[in-house]
């Protein structure tokens, strides 16, 4: 298991000195919402690779596999696209992470398993695609607030769904345990399918991003832990939160 942090194109020096200092972190998630941002990443090639991490991506939180309107879905792919090309050349990205996405609460409701098919749809669709050929998707579980819009992948049944239906073999679940903080279910059940923890802390309300032991998360995360046996265990906290939170593993 590779203990990594996660990043942003604006803190990336920052996490590059605590991945100095810390010589237990081997991988680092840098979150891309534009273009512009490969720009970022790159020039940061030489210092990561002299740090030895392995690198992968989060894709934007505005990413809708649900989207009902196959033109626009279908640009998520194309912009999808020309971030991997953009990158290729330059690094190995090890996976690219990705939320499920959003609907209006009130069609959701009414037809929740329409928009899963959305999804299906959308990761097949990345299988069958000849520019990315090989690439490895991480699908994380969410949280929902019932507001006007809710979000997919907030339940385990939205997983045993898709994994059942997609023909895209590499795509694995990525569990994240401050969300599932706020929209609780018992994702053992997918434990088999997972590759990524992302590791988080919060009070149960809202996603604050914490370290270990500062909101209401219990040591019965490390048997969970164990269980899975990730490829990688993401630390998506604070900064200041890291030199603390990564003493428990």
């Amino acid at each position: 298991m590779k203990i990594g942090i996660s990043a942003l194109p604006f803190n990336l020096k920052e996490a590059l000195d605590i991945c100095e200092k810390n010589k237990k972190i081997e991988h680092i998630e840098v979150g891309l919402d534009n273009l512009e941002d490969v720009e970022v990443l790159k020039k940061y090639k030489s210092r990561i690779e002299n740090l030895n991490l392995s690198v992968s991506i989060h894709l934007p939180m505005e990413l809708n596999t649900c989207e009902n309107i196959k033109y626009i879905r279908n640009s998520w792919i194309d912009f999808i696209c020309k971030i991997n090309e953009a990158l290729s050349d330059v690094f190995d990205i090890k996976y690219y992470n990705l939320h499920l996405g959003y609907v209006m609460t009130n069609r959701l409701d009414r037809n929740r398993q329409k928009y899963l098919k959305n999804t299906v749809e959308f990761l097949n669709d990345i299988k069958l695609n000849e520019n990315l050929n090989g690439m490895i998707l991480s699908i994380e579980n969410t949280y929902s607030k019932r507001g006007d819009f809710s979000n997919i992948g907030d339940r385990v049944d939205d997983f045993n769904y898709i994994f059942n239906n997609i023909i895209n073999n590499s795509v694995y679940f990525c569990y994240d345990t401050g969300h599932n903080l706020i929209s609780k279910g018992d994702y053992t059940q997918i434990f088999d399918t997972t590759k990524i923890i992302h590791f988080s802390d919060n009070n149960g309300i809202d996603d604050l991003h914490l370290g270990y032991k500062k909101g209401v998360l219990t040591d019965e995360i490390f048997n969970k832990i164990e269980k899975i046996d990730p490829d990688y265990l993401i630390l998506e906290i604070d900064f200041r939160d890291v030199e603390d939170t990564i003493n428990y593993f």
